[in-house]
C-alpha cells in the first residue's frame, strides 16, 4: 500500500488495492476493507468450504461517485471531506482515504483536520444520557447493560466506564475511551464496539437502545456523522467503512463484507 502522505513513495501515484485474511487452525477469515481507503481497483471475494459466500466488489464508477459525494459534503458543511480524495497528476482518482488518515499527520496540531468535528455531537449525547438510560445489547445471548453519564463519564452497571470521545477517538475507534485494551473484560469490549459504531453512524443520540434500536436506513442521518462511511455504503454493496462496521442490529443484513469458513476448500479473489 502506498504511503498516503509521501509522494516520493514509488507507489504513490499507482492504483493499489487489497483484501485481508487470516488462515489458522480454526478458520479462514477474509474481508474486503474500506477502513483505510477505497481505491479505483475493486476487489471481490468468494470463499467455498462448508458454505459458499461471495462478497461483491465496488461497482463501476463507485469511487468517482464517492468522491463526488464527499466534495458536495465539504461544500455543505465546510469540513475537509474533499481532501480525502487523492488524484494523480492527470486528475484521475487513485483512492479516497478515510478521515483518520487525513488527521494522522497533523495529530496534536492546532490545524488538525476534523479536530472538533464530533465535539458538539458528543456534548449532546453526554447531556442526553445524564437523565436517560442507554441500553446496550451485547448480543449473542450475552445480555443488556445499562449506562448513564455521571459527572463526565458514561458508567455501566458492570463497572465499565467511557470518557467522552473526541474526533480522533470516533474515527479510529481505537483511541481514548475506545482503545481496545486486551485486559478489559469481554463486556467492556462488547460495549466499546457498539458505542463506537453508534457514534460513527450517529444513532447513539437518537436511539437509547443499541444496536437494535435504529434500522440500517436510519444510519448516517444526523448532519454530524461519518460521511466517508455514509458515502462508501451509499455506493458499495458491502464492506467495512470503519473498524466496527460489523456491529449489526439483530436480523439486519451484514454491512461489513466479511466471509469465514472453518473448513475452507477454495478462496477466489477477483481484481477489477
Amino acid at each position: 500500500e502506498p504511503a498516503l502522505h509521501n509522494p516520493a513513495d514509488s507507489n504513490y501515484g499507482k492504483v493499489v488495492s487489497f483484501c485481508e485474511f487470516t488462515f489458522n487452525d480454526v478458520q479462514l477469515f477474509v474481508n474486503i476493507s474500506y477502513v483505510d481507503l477505497v481505491t479505483a481497483l475493486p476487489i471481490g471475494l468468494r470463499l467455498q468450504g462448508d458454505g459458499d459466500r461471495s462478497v461483491a466488489p465496488l461497482p463501476a464508477g463507485a469511487v468517482d461517485a464517492i468522491a463526488a459525494e464527499l466534495t458536495g459534503q465539504a461544500e455543505a458543511d465546510g469540513q475537509p471531506w474533499d481532501r480525502l480524495i487523492m488524484r494523480d497528476d492527470g486528475g484521475r482518482i487513485l483512492r479516497v482515504m478515510s478521515p483518520q488518515n487525513l488527521m494522522a499527520p497533523a495529530l496534536g496540531q492546532p490545524d488538525m483536520p476534523f479536530a472538533d468535528y464530533w465535539s458538539g455531537y458528543a456534548d449532546r449525547v453526554w447531556e442526553h444520557y445524564r437523565g436517560t438510560d442507554l441500553n446496550v445489547d451485547l448480543q449473542g445471548g450475552r445480555g443488556v447493560l445499562t449506562g448513564r453519564v455521571e459527572g463526565d463519564v458514561l458508567v455501566f452497571g458492570d463497572g465499565s466506564t467511557f470518557a467522552k470521545p473526541n474526533s480522533w477517538d470516533v474515527f479510529t475507534c481505537n483511541h481514548g475511551p475506545f482503545a481496545n485494551i486486551p485486559s478489559d473484560s469481554e463486556e467492556k469490549k462488547g460495549l466499546l464496539a457498539r458505542i463506537a459504531a453508534a457514534f460513527n453512524r450517529s444513532t447513539i443520540h437518537s436511539h437509547a437502545e443499541q444496536p437494535n434500536g435504529p434500522g440500517v436506513d436510519e444510519f448516517y442521518l444526523d448532519p454530524v456523522t461519518n460521511h466517508y462511511s455514509r458515502a462508501v455504503h451509499a455506493n458499495s454493496p458491502i464492506g467495512y467503512a470503519f473498524p466496527y462496521d460489523d456491529v449489526t442490529p439483530d436480523g439486519a443484513p451484514d454491512q461489513s463484507g466479511a466471509a469465514f469458513d472453518g473448513n475452507p476448500s477454495r478462496l477466489t479473489v477477483n481484481a477489477g
